[in-house]
């Protein structure tokens, strides 16, 4: 098989290929976000550089990991998870390379958990494949906190799938909403397995105590619920705030739009108050995070060959 390690071309905010439902909002809400980080934020995050050896240890991990679960992955989608991390760390202030791709191992090996049907596969297998990696490639304490990070998303999203709590958590109101998704976007373990490589004090209490968690929940889940809102209706998901108002009627998106700028502006005029080390690895997240949504091909298409459900 020949191993096509290269990264998606870039997305045209201006020519969105995406059905009906956002298209109308594309640009002008790319904009806005672009506005925001400007303004709050002032420079645009780095990618990580990573080496061929480096991406095809990471993928073969990958494999090795999913493989009891019975999924085939191709290359091209694990480099669209992948990217994510990239994007997403803080290069100028990562000190450890091997936490960085244990990092890149467990976000894309548990996007592949949420892009399955969890009623198809053994639960119970997945488990050890997260602790074999956090075992592989953190120090003994900090491997203890990033799987019971990985260990409380996978657990998390595999109780609440179809459940009466997350039906009334996520239709009842953007506060109650974004409560629900500092564990259901994956944000708590986010930083429970990124603390070790920036080795910062200040930066590894916020993320053990959860605060930087809460601090980063809304504008991440903002843009990707903006991006993704498409494929989640065509899905039938409703973890996605913009399903709490009417996206068809122009007036109230725009309203419900404005304030969930209101909310990130809020949290990075807040987290601009943080230690200058703790202040950039947020901040890189979360604009990282908007960089990779508006450039990968996860988000080109409502489905597509990195998007689509795995069997």
């Amino acid at each position: 098989m020949t191993t096509d390690l290269t990264e998606s071309a870039p997305l045209d905010a201006a020519s969105p290929a995406v059905p009906p439902g956002m298209t109308r909002y594309w640009q002008e809400c790319t904009d806005r976000f672009t506005e925001l980080f400007a303004r709050h934020v002032g420079y645009e995050a780095q990618k990580v550089p990573m080496s061929e050896t480096e991406l095809r240890e990471v993928i073969d991990a990958c494999n090795r990991a999913v493989a009891p679960l019975g999924a085939v992955v191709s290359d091209k989608r694990w480099v669209s998870y992948m990217d994510v991390v990239r994007w997403s760390q803080s290069a100028r202030n990562i000190k450890d390379m091997e936490a960085f791709k244990a990092v890149c191992i467990l976000n894309c090996v548990t996007f592949v958990w949420d892009d399955m049907d969890p009623r198809l596969h053994d639960f119970d297998v997945f488990l050890p494949q997260l602790r074999a990696v956090c075992e592989r490639y953190y120090a003994p304490d900090d491997a203890a906190f990033a799987y019971e990070g990985a260990r409380a998303f996978v657990t998390s999203d595999h109780m609440f799938r179809d459940s009466p709590i997350k039906k009334a958590l996520c239709t009842t109101s953007p506060e109650q909403y974004f409560r629900f998704r500092v564990t259901d976007v994956g944000v708590d373990f986010w930083m429970k397995m990124s603390y070790p490589i920036y080795g910062q004090p200040e930066f590894t209490e916020h993320a053990k105590t959860g605060l930087a968690a809460r601090m980063t929940t809304r504008g991440l889940a903002i843009v990707n619920d903006f991006y993704s809102y498409d494929r989640e209706a065509a899905l039938g998901q409703i973890t996605n705030c913009f399903r709490l108002c009417d996206v068809t009627d122009e007036t109230a998106f725009r309203d419900f739009f404005r304030a969930r700028l209101d909310d990130m502006t809020e949290d990075l005029t807040c987290i601009a108050a943080f230690d200058e080390t703790t202040r950039d690895i947020l901040f890189d997240l979360v604009q990282g995070n908007f960089v990779w949504t508006t450039r990968d091909r996860r988000y080109q298409a409502a489905v597509n060959d990195v998007n689509a459900r795995i069997q």
